[in-house]
């Protein structure tokens, strides 16, 4: 097959169009490598300029990825995670206030999905960024406690998940030990500011640098970043998360009352 005939787009530009239609029908499947540029600048009767341009487009569309410690491109993987942002730590959802529950709740919505959670989480006393302080209703200057994660979905980098809380919330409390810690009815309730209501913010954009970084991101992977505001029974901001879901692993989920 060539790309001869009457179509005036540029070369590079039609040949990135049969290599997405390949992709899209299934001949070239999710994690399989690319012919080389050679061979397919040879199938199609185009230089390898060509082929190059055709196969930079499709990368920064996020069809394709290079493979690490591999020449070549290759068929990017989607392997999505349904996150329910509408039962994340709802009360009526939760499911470890029994006495002695240890579970996680995101955990256990990674598992009942098919799939190994595990994470890594760092405490620190940090000057926050200017919308969690907003957010919390501290001066710009005032330190916050941060709970950091990184989370993983079957050994891969899935989300982080920071959590903010003035530290007079969070000092002396379960939320300043190190690691996984769960404790019944969750660590906010336990430290006396059980949440009410939620306030929920959701930008798509895309990473950066450092979240690139942190998630092990491929080129043109754009993420959704989930900012959620937690308030006690005195109507007080104790804590705000930002989420941040890279796009080509997460399909976010809400159910929504219409009453």
């Amino acid at each position: 097959m060539d790309l001869a005939g009457n179509d005036s787009r540029p070369l590079a530009e039609r040949a990135a169009d049969m290599l997405r239609e390949r992709i899209t029908r299934g001949e070239l499947k999710p994690g399989e490598r690319l012919p080389s540029e050679s061979a397919l600048a040879e199938e199609w009767g185009v230089s390898r300029d060509t082929v190059r341009r055709a196969i930079s487009q499709l990368t920064q569309e996020g069809l394709l990825m290079a493979g690490r410690g591999r020449a070549g491109r290759f068929v990017r993987s989607y392997a999505y995670l349904t996150w329910p942002a509408h039962r994340f730590e709802h009360t009526k959802s939760r499911r470890d206030t029994a006495p002695g529950a240890q579970a996680d709740a995101w955990a256990e919505d990674v598992t009942a999905q098919g799939r190994k959670a595990t994470q890594e989480i760092e405490i620190g006393i940090v000057i926050p960024p200017a919308v969690v302080a907003q957010y919390l209703a501290v001066q710009p200057k005032d330190s916050v406690v941060v709970r950091k994660r990184l989370r993983y979905v079957d050994g891969i980098p899935f989300q982080t998940a920071d959590s903010y809380y003035p530290r007079d919330v969070a000092e002396g409390t379960p939320i300043m030990q190190p690691g996984d810690v769960t404790v019944p009815g969750g660590l906010m309730a336990n430290a006396g500011h059980r949440q009410v209501r939620f306030l929920d913010r959701i930008t798509i954009r895309m990473p950066t640098h450092a979240e690139s970084t942190r998630l092990s991101l491929p080129s043109s992977t754009p993420i959704a970043e989930h900012l959620r505001v937690g308030y006690n029974k005195d109507d007080r901001p104790v804590r705000v998360i930002i989420t941040i879901l890279p796009g080509d692993r997460h399909v976010i989920e809400y159910e929504v009352d219409g009453h």
